[in-house]
């Protein structure tokens, strides 16, 4: 009994605790019904800990019990589940349990649900390497980047999480160098050298080097370790053995070694390859399994003079062990190729007054052979000169650089107007046993330009030019003639004007056959600002005089030019006229204003003689231009109008000019229906949908599209629209299943774009009507017109008796008991005047 009471306390005070803590936590602890469901616990987190609180919308639930699942580990009191014990991720991840509601009598009524408690890692393991220590060994000259050996660690902390990612790192190397050698993928653990290591690991300085790795965890406060790794370094075999010359042309035998490569082991194969296959098409080169490299033919440097050669070394999965050798093999010249002469005549010119001594040109001769050596160095000599007068030594070579020069005599062109002379080139520098080869070359005799062109008169005298004048007319013909050699740049006449037409009115053309000159008009003459011309006109040559040789007053004549006046009709200041105006503006508004002058002065008067429209008018005397009517763009978007300007005292003397008025366009046009859209049909019964599209016009150019549209409403009637794209919107017209024979009018509301924007009210009609098969409205034919009389006669008397029938029936309704009305559920009920039913006939 005392024990009972012992127990009943420590449960009273733990609901008063409890009470306390839910009190505290009921804002933050995860609460909700008994449902399957994963919640996260922390390893390692102070027990004992609430993990949740389970809630029931079913009154009967009394109590929560955990029925299968570890029962030490977890409790559930008062639908709170508690963790009892410490967690440890390592040992075990994930904890299952069952859990079940219970009324008063212990029932099950709710559940049971699977409820997994995950434990969520804590960075509690540090890394561990795989072994106490590593050795590597590292070649001399690795290649960087390329791993040699590689470390690993693991780490029992969850490795989707950051507490179980390993990064590696180098955190010291011995003997310390200025760089390091040895780098780490933080990643993967690969060691490899760095450039530093590739450029100066030496298995003669230091044979071996330590190095402390370290790897740690990713967490935020990580945990580490390390691990010394010994690396000893060992002499390189696989070395390029640098550049090789093969002579050209060798005799053989065939193969030929000519250099050899070598793996650090024993075992590996070679294979040889060209850098560039589409360079060496025929690779004349083959290596053997000793590393051996041979050429396999003669080799002709003037085809390829030079080849380079990849060496690998493989492993017996033909895999590279390292990075190919690159090697280089020069192919040596010998004197195998005769001169030859770029062209088979060279030509060159020469003035009559060249000096002595100057070079006129250079015969090039070339020669396959390697360039800077004594096999295409070449050396020149004249051999012969036709003709040989005045001197058989006229010109003169350059030994070693085939310049031609000037040497003796006097050039005379009309002597000897052409040399001919034979110029020999030999390779060896002239030596013995070089190979020769002769070329041709021409020289021609310039004449030179020693005399002045000389006009026939010193003065041509006066003429008279109306200021009507064509362009192009030829004013006057000169001449003036020239002793030295004809057509030629010597004897060639130019005529310019050098004095007395600022404006360049006159240009001279030169005939090039007889040098006669012609003065001809390029701008229009005007007496008002030009009336007299006195041109000085100079006749020069396209090339230089020679020294001492200049042009005097024989090269210069005069030519004066009267111009007479012409009364011109006035002139508009600008060729034609561009304005803006708003299709708005009002009668007497300004537009703008024409101006035109008169060159001799007159008075002038403005007229509108291109006004198709009447939109606009003109004060004849100050040539201002006023809005005279109601403009439209729509009417006219460019407007175009004509202005004339006409001297008072003589009307005949006139100009006109183009005015195109731009017309901005002004939101003034509602939107409406389209008519091809404006008007449909539903067949009887009207219950299926009908889907129908309606188009907005509007009269505005710019300030139409896009329209917005809407829809009045037809009580009873399901009516639905959204926009197609700028211009269409899509209708869903339905109507009832006992819908009569009738129309309707449907209120459509179209918006316009501009701003503000105008809106317009429009209809679209709606017929019910029968219906053929083909679903189209049914339209009765009319009887025959000789029968309409007869017909009309009919309807009266009947439409007569109908009236009478109608009149009795109502007065036997009005006899009978009154009964409630009843309301037909398909009668059509408008309420909207635009949606009011058309009497049908």
């Amino acid at each position: 009994m005392k024990n009972y009471r012992h127990r009943l306390c420590e449960q009273l005070l733990f609901l008063s605790v409890a009470l306390v803590l839910l009190t505290e936590i009921n804002g933050k602890l995860p609460k909700g019904p008994l449902k399957t469901m994963d919640l996260t616990v922390l390893e390692g987190t102070t027990v004992p800990l609430m993990i949740y609180l389970f809630t029931s919308s079913n009154s009967a639930v009394k109590t929560f019990n955990i029925t299968d699942g570890v029962q030490d580990t977890l409790r559930i009191e008062d639908g709170l589940l508690y963790l009892n014990k410490t967690l440890d991720r390592e040992t075990q991840a994930v904890h299952k349990v069952q859990i079940e509601g219970l009324n008063e009598k212990q029932e099950v009524v709710e559940g049971p649900a699977m409820v997994t408690i995950i434990v969520q890692d804590i960075n509690d393991n540090e890394p561990v390497f795989v072994e106490s220590k590593y050795e590597g060994i590292v070649w001399q000259n690795s290649r960087p980047g390329k791993p040699f050996m590689k470390v690993e660690a693991t780490d029992l902390d969850d490795p989707d999480t950051l507490n179980g990612q390993i990064q590696y790192s180098i955190q010291s190397q011995l003997p310390k160098t200025e760089f390091d050698f040895f780098q780490i993928d933080k990643e993967t653990g690969k060691i490899s050298t760095t450039q530093a290591g590739y450029e100066s690991l030496d298995p003669l300085k230091e044979s071996e080097y330590n190095v402390i790795v370290a790897a740690k965890d990713a967490a935020k406060i990580p945990l580490s370790t390390n691990v010394v790794v010994t690396i000893a370094v060992k002499e390189n075999l696989w070395k390029s053995p640098g550049e090789i010359d093969v002579v050209e042309n060798s005799t053989g035998p065939f193969p030929q070694a000519i250099t050899k490569v070598q793996w650090n082991k024993p075992g590996a194969i070679y294979e040889l390859k060209p850098k560039d296959k589409r360079l060496y098409p025929d690779f004349p080169f083959v290596i053997d399994a000793s590393g051996d490299i041979n050429v396999t033919k003669p080799l002709d440097r003037e085809e390829i003079s030079e080849y380079v050669l990849l060496a690998f070394a493989l492993d017996n999965n033909r895999e590279q062990l390292e990075d190919p050798l690159e090697i280089a093999v020069s192919v040596k010249d010998i004197n195998d190729n005769r001169p030859f002469c770029q062209e088979q005549v060279t030509f060159l010119e020469v003035q009559e007054n060249e000096q002595r001594g100057s070079v006129i040109g250079t015969v090039i001769v070339k020669d396959f052979d390697e360039d800077g050596t004594k096999n295409s160095m070449l050396k020149y000599k004249i051999i012969d000169q036709e003709p040989k007068i005045p001197a058989p030594d006229m010109f003169t070579i350059g030994d070693y650089d085939g310049n031609i020069q000037r040497f003796n005599g006097m050039l005379e062109k009309k002597n000897a107007p052409d040399y001919i002379i034979r110029v020999q080139a030999t390779d060896q520098l002239g030596d013995a046993g070089g190979l020769s080869t002769v070329c041709v070359v021409n020289i021609s005799v310039i004449d030179i330009n020693d005399k002045i062109p000389i006009f026939e008169k010193m003065e041509y005298g006066s003429i008279t030019l109306p200021e009507t004048t064509q362009l192009d007319h030829i004013v006057m013909e000169i001449q003036a003639t020239d002793d030295d050699e004809p057509l030629t740049g010597s004897s060639e006449i130019l005529y310019t004007v050098v004095d007395g037409d600022e404006n360049g009115t006159f240009k001279i053309v030169t005939d090039e056959h007889t040098n006669r000159g012609f003065v001809r008009l390029s701008r229009r003459l005007d007496f008002e600002t030009h009336p007299v011309y006195r041109l000085n006109i100079s006749a020069t040559n396209p090339e230089p005089l020679v020294t001492g040789v200049y042009y005097n007053t024989s090269s210069f004549t005069l030519l004066f030019v009267n111009v007479t006046d012409d009364d011109e009709p006035p002139c508009f200041k600008e060729p034609l006229y561009h304005v803006w105006i708003s299709e708005n503006a009002s009668k007497g508004d300004f537009l703008f204003k024409v101006e035109a002058v008169d060159p001799e002065g007159g008075n002038i008067s403005y007229h509108l003689t291109h006004d198709p429209r009447k939109w606009f008018k003109i004060d004849a005397e100050t040539g201002e231009i006023f809005v005279n009517g109601d403009v439209d763009a729509e009417k006219e978007r460019i407007y175009k109008m004509i202005v004339t300007a006409m001297e008072k005292d003589d009307p005949r003397k006139k100009s006109t000019v183009d005015i195109y008025v731009n017309l901005r366009d002004v939101n003034d046009n509602r939107p409406k229906l389209a008519e091809d859209t404006s008007s449909f049909f539903i067949c009887m019964p009207g219950d299926e949908e009908k889907e129908v599209t309606i188009r907005a016009v509007d009269d505005d150019i710019e300030l139409g599209p896009p329209f917005k549209f809407s829809l009045g409403q037809v009580h009873g009637k399901a009516l639905k629209m959204y926009p197609i794209n700028d211009t269409h919107a899509s209708v869903t017209l339905k109507f009832g299943k006992h819908e009569d024979e009738t129309q309707y009018k449907i209120s459509v509301v179209i918006s316009d774009s501009g701003t503000p924007p105008l809106q317009g009210n429009d209809f679209m009609t709606v017929q019910v009507c029968k219906c053929t098969d083909n679903k189209v409205c049914f339209i009765p034919v009319e009887n025959d017109s000789s029968y309409s009389k007869v017909g009309l006669a009919v309807g009266v008397l009947l439409g007569t008796a109908a009236l009478i029938a109608l009149i009795l029936l109502f007065v036997f309704l009005k006899m009978k008991p009154k009964k409630k009305e009843k309301t037909d559920p398909y009668r059509l009920e408008l309420t909207n005047k635009e949606a009011e039913p058309l009497t049908t006939a």
